[in-house]
């Protein structure tokens, strides 16, 4: 059976650091009077699995697709377990977001209910001087975070880093970090929601009131440079033998493809494509499509009726294909996504 691409319904979350960016970039249909932190493009976490936009699944959960579809698909058996290995969003901070740490998989032993998340951050648009705060100084111990916790001078503990546009910042489990004000990005992780906030710059809300905090499990949750970095298991199962030679193949015959990271759990590259221009494809696993840039139409052949229209801020899932193909209505940019040699269970 032949399948073609679907898209997602965004499911908009309000943060106190958000605003209406997003609505700006890529048009999003935001609610009136909220400040929209994050957009999740394509998830499956208990509160929130992402819900299929049109076409003939137009309804359909992601975790009903992948029940009844999934192995057809071209995705493996535990690839569709739940839940689904890949978390897709767009964060716009007006505001700079809490100094944070998610936590590794031997973190998640101490705290029942943790899930591990590693992600990374693609930078979208920057204000001038905006920054990214990304793992600490060398040298810095629990004993010196500890210290500058109760100075408010956490600052001075981490590595600052210009913000700049298609920068991408890979941010592996147990890495202290921040994203600074004026910043919006594409982020692509590991399925889990648990994050633990160390600092929150003192901020308060409109009824005086601060965030709740996690240092106990922060500073147990990060990654010491201080200390040599914990062996990681090699216990991989998977997809494809090589995510990222695999994704470099099918970039090359969509466009120019860069690869951008390549970790256990992700494989990540820069697609740009060329302005009126229609190419065929072959998808030999399933891939992930995140439209920066550029609009058109992108399907498959035996369904033509189902082909997918595509324009920026669009995320689309294509399936396993013995012959895609896509228009392309003038110079577009995407990012393409696909699982790497890990699920997380």
């Amino acid at each position: 059976m032949s399948y073609s691409p679907v898209k997602f319904i965004p499911i908009f979350k309000e943060r106190i650091w958000g605003s209406d960016c997003l609505k700006t970039l890529f048009n999003k249909d935001l609610p009136a009077g909220k400040r929209i932190g994050e957009s999740w493009e394509l998830a499956e976490l208990p509160a929130n699995c992402s819900i299929i936009a049109d076409g003939p699944w137009a309804g359909v959960t992601l975790r009903q697709m992948l029940n009844k579809h999934g192995r057809d698909m071209g995705f493996t058996q535990r690839q569709c377990d739940c839940p689904f290995g890949l978390l897709i969003k767009f964060l716009d901070a007006d505001d700079v977001l809490s100094v944070q740490v998610h936590p590794d998989e031997k973190a998640c032993q101490m705290f029942p209910g943790a899930q591990m998340k590693t992600e990374c951050w693609y930078v979208l648009q920057a204000r001038p001087e905006a920054v990214i705060y990304r793992g600490l100084k060398p040298g810095i111990s629990r004993e010196h975070l500890e210290k500058a916790l109760k100075k408010a001078n956490l600052e001075q503990m981490m590595q600052i880093y210009p913000a700049q546009k298609g920068d991408l910042h890979f941010l592996p489990a147990g890495t202290l970090h921040a994203l600074g004000a004026g910043v919006v990005i594409a982020e692509i992780q590991t399925p889990s929601d648990t994050t633990f906030r160390l600092y929150d710059w003192n901020r308060i809300d409109e009824h005086g009131r601060g965030r709740e905090l996690h240092v106990e499990q922060a500073l147990a949750s990060i990654h010491y440079t201080d200390t040599p970095p914990a062996e990681e298991s090699h216990d991989e199962v998977n997809v494809v033998d090589d995510s990222s030679s695999g994704l470099l193949s099918i970039g090359a015959l969509l466009g120019r493809i860069n690869l951008l990271i390549d970790c256990p759990y992700f494989c990540v590259g820069h697609l740009s494509t060329a302005p009126a221009e229609k190419r065929q494809f072959e998808l030999a696993f399933p891939v992930v499509m995140i439209v920066l840039a550029g609009g058109g139409m992108i399907g498959n052949p035996r369904q033509p009726q189902f082909a997918c229209r595509f324009d920026p801020g669009d995320t689309l899932l294509l399936p396993t294909m013995e012959r895609g193909f896509i228009a392309t209505e003038q110079s577009g940019e995407c990012l393409l996504v696909c699982l790497g040699p890990k699920k997380v269970p």
